[in-house]
């Protein structure tokens, strides 16, 4: 039955459809670079087949059919996470939504614009400039992400802080449940618009999205370089608390610092202390003012080297490129958390001890995305060619997440890698009305299986944690983080 199912969809979909051995395995994986030997034996993330639909007419009718034979299905359209969200893990099919690009419409009287799911964020900016509009939020990976993708993460990053989560700042949207029926969903209907922010990809498949967008403004970018992380984060605190509320925090540690001159990449040539990027959009009196609590803030403080203004704003040019670290590797391991952002100073000094504790440098940088969170990328260097070492570097990993939980945090997003802490993201109450959720749209748990709601076994939290805690051990007495 399977097979006459998935020939049905192939001859169906021609060219955009295929089940060769190469392609498929461009599907199998994202940007985490985890090794086979821990993949194979617990996962199939080979599809069966690949296909990539035009329109939400196809995207119904291939859902529709994979029903009928109870097959798999996993949305895909950047893959730009590392947590395997948009990997099978059962086979079946995967749907490739990159054909569903461009902007249906745009409403300026009601400062709107809907926007097929495929978009990336760099592409709906690039058509709103053009226009003297902009949205109001989008993630790091703007380049690469796409608008239903960063929807159904959580949706927190750069613009977040003034303007919000992406959820409060969608009106509509049009998803394809797993039984192939098409709904638009408001704030209103039932199921409601929230149950799919965050979702990843497992109760349906979004199609399109009508945003709120904003008028362009100007803007003004500064630069601060501390002598040390408590300063930095006490001046952080000062401003999100503001009158002034700041478009975008970025800061970055003192590993950080230090790693990015190395590679040549520190504004201003930048070599010790730590960063905080402080970017600010408005009307002129808004900057203005902006301007005053900075100065202010910065006068007579000799923790403080306020950088160039042509720093700043080149700094800013470069937000999208956060992984340029990567340049150290030849590979990373880390974790990001979802931080209460008054808990940012003990957490990295926290992430010192433990650097200091294993050999290994730990670099940290992130955003404050609300006034009261921050999402923080902590990471260290490794070879993924070197398996066995790669493979007991995971368990830091793990130690950075219990750092982020001792100081109310926990891991910033799910998909498959994060299932061993499900417990610590949701309580038991919020995880119950999840499943209730999943089991109400998709009984058969055909739509992106294996993610977010239970651990598979070998990675349930017990025996995840003993494993990993084992294998930190071993390291710490062996010398052998990191990936000297």
């Amino acid at each position: 039955m399977k097979a006459e199912v998935l020939d049905e969809i192939k001859r169906k979909y021609g060219d955009r459809a295929t089940d060769t051995p190469f392609e498929r395995s461009l599907y199998s994986r994202d940007l985490a670079p985890v090794p086979a030997l821990l993949v194979d034996p617990l996962f199939n993330t080979m599809p069966d087949l690949v296909v990539r639909p035009a329109n939400v007419e196809e995207v119904a009718e291939i859902l529709r059919t994979a029903w009928a034979g109870n097959i798999p299905v996993t949305p895909r359209a950047g893959a730009s996470t590392v947590y395997f969200d948009s990997v099978p893990v059962k086979g079946g099919v995967v749907m490739d939504l990159n054909l569903l690009r461009g902007v249906v419409g745009l409403d300026e009287e009601r400062m709107t614009v809907t926007v097929q799911a495929g978009t990336t964020w760099s592409e709906l900016d690039d058509y709103l400039n053009r226009r003297g509009l902009t949205v109001k939020s989008y993630p790091s990976s703007a380049p690469v992400a796409s608008i239903g993708g960063w929807f159904c993460m959580m949706g927190y990053g750069i613009g977040s802080l003034k303007y919000g989560s992406l959820l409060s700042q969608v009106r509509a949207a049009e998803v394809v449940l797993a039984t192939g029926e098409v709904r638009v969903v408001t704030r209103d209907t039932d199921p409601p618009l929230s149950w799919f922010a965050a979702s990843e990809g497992t109760l349906g498949i979004v199609t399109w999205l009508e945003l709120e967008v904003r008028r362009l403004s100007p803007m003004k970018h500064f630069l601060i370089q501390f002598t040390n992380v408590p300063e930095m984060t006490r001046v952080l605190t000062e401003l999100k608390d503001a009158s002034v509320t700041p478009y975008n925090l970025h800061f970055a540690d003192p590993a950080c610092v230090r790693a990015m001159h190395d590679l040549g990449l520190t504004p201003g040539d930048v070599q010790d202390g730590c960063i905080l990027e402080i970017d600010y959009e408005g009307t002129d009196r808004e900057l203005a003012q902006a301007e005053d609590i900075i100065r202010t803030m910065a006068a007579g403080n000799k923790s403080i080297n306020m950088l160039p203004n042509e720093v700043a704003e080149m700094e800013w040019k470069e937000r999208f490129k956060a992984l340029r670290l990567k340049r150290g590797g030849p590979a990373v391991l880390g974790g990001e958390v979802w931080l209460p952002a008054d808990e940012l100073a003990g957490y990295l000094a926290d992430i010192n001890k433990m650097s200091l504790r294993y050999g290994i440098d730990l670099i940290s940088y992130g955003h404050v995305v609300t006034p009261e969170h921050a999402t923080v990328m902590t990471m260290f260097y490794t070879d993924e060619t070197k398996t066995l070492k790669y493979i007991f570097n995971l368990s830091l990993v793990k130690k950075i997440h219990d750092i982020g939980y001792r100081h109310h945090g926990c891991p910033y997003g799910v998909g498959l890698w994060n299932t061993p802490y499900i417990d610590r993201i949701f309580s038991r109450k919020r995880l119950a009305g999840l499943r209730e959720r999943k089991k109400t749209l998709d009984p058969r748990g055909t739509m992106n299986p294996g993610k977010v709601y239970r651990s598979p076994l070998l990675m349930n939290p017990y025996i995840f944690g003993m494993g990993m805690d084992v294998m930190a051990g071993i390291l710490r007495a062996a010398g052998r983080g990191g990936s000297g």
